[in-house]
């Protein structure tokens, strides 16, 4: 055999094991990392998920909380496993923030990971304390500008999404209010409650039980457009076009999964979220359901990286260990 006949059929095997590995599967259970603690939003999304892919698909789907260091433990045993389709990690969008913030980041979300499906997407909320005397961004501008660094806010923590979403608000007008970072959305909430901090940054899930309890006031939210769980919070573009932070979970894997699995996957994820089961249990936890292809969800977090890259660099947010 001419070494032309070896290559050509080599191609050709290699070309026919690939399409009957993906038509195969799956055939034994998947893993779906989470890459944070038990109890918090992204767990019972996890849930929700695993329990539609194993019914349609006929394998168990193993859930595996994996938490620490922000989530880049998880993230990088899902980046360094064999891409086959059988390890994955439903990431948060913070990732698109890492490379900015972390000193040594052990992956690239450029290059180490297959985007596979955006899953859910939660609304980012601005509430305040009901003391404070603002009642829209317009306001809160306004009164930020009369009263140069004498308010605050608080988040989950330094370079959470919601830190790096307000510096940003800060960068666009210029106003002056000093972060205080707590560890978790429950401190950083109560803060908030209590009047420690005049403003709360975090999630609709997190902070509406203290709103319809009367101990905040919504401001405003992040998204492109008013969330289907929240359609009375006006969103920030409304006052101020162009500010946008969307927070979303979404199913990525390491790189080279094949583009056939990876159509699986992805096609299964718009089924799920298509069915009306499934939006209402979302909704229920205020969350919101999200459609997209494995290519916009790409160009979603090369865009990201890109933005957040600016803000990090002009807020001079320092790395993270």
């Amino acid at each position: 055999m001419t070494l032309q006949k070896i290559i050509a059929f080599t191609i050709a095997f290699l070309v026919t094991s690939t399409a009957f590995a993906a038509q195969a599967y799956p055939s034994r259970p998947i893993t779906l990392i989470v890459p944070y603690p038990t109890g918090g939003a992204v767990d019972p999304v996890a849930r929700m998920y695993g329990q539609k892919l194993s019914e349609a698909w006929g394998v168990p789907v193993i859930i595996k909380n994996i938490p620490g260091a922000g989530g880049t433990i998880g993230i990088n045993q899902a980046a360094k496993a064999e891409p086959d389709g059988y390890t994955v990690v439903l990431s948060a969008g913070s990732l698109t923030s890492y490379p900015w913030l972390y000193e040594n980041l052990p992956f690239d979300p450029s290059k180490d990971f297959t985007y596979i499906g955006l899953a859910v997407g939660l609304t980012v909320v601005l509430a305040a304390n009901p003391r404070l005397p603002v009642n829209s961004l317009f306001e809160l501008v306004e009164y930020a500008k009369k009263n140069p660094g004498k308010l605050n806010y608080s988040t989950t923590g330094n370079g959470s999404l919601s830190h790096i979403g307000m510096e940003l608000f800060k960068q666009m007008t210029t106003i002056n209010i000093l972060h205080i970072p707590y560890k978790g959305s429950g401190p950083a909430t109560l803060a908030a409650v209590s009047g420690e901090v005049d403003l709360v940054f975090d999630t609709n899930f997190s902070l509406s039980p203290h709103v319809n309890a009367g101990k905040l006031k919504f401001v405003a939210s992040t998204g492109k457009k008013r969330a289907e769980t929240t359609p009375d919070i006006p969103t920030f573009s409304e006052t101020y076009p162009g500010y946008l932070v969307e927070s979303w979970f979404g199913i990525i894997g390491p790189a080279n999964i094949p583009a056939e699995i990876t159509k699986k996957w992805a096609d299964e994820i718009v089924r799920i979220n298509k069915l009306p089961e499934f939006r209402v249990q979302l909704q229920k936890t205020g969350l919101d359901p999200i459609i997209s292809t494995p290519d916009e969800f790409s160009k979603n977090v090369r865009a990201d990286m890109l933005k957040w890259k600016k803000v990090i660099e002009e807020a001079k947010i320092p790395k993270l260990n």
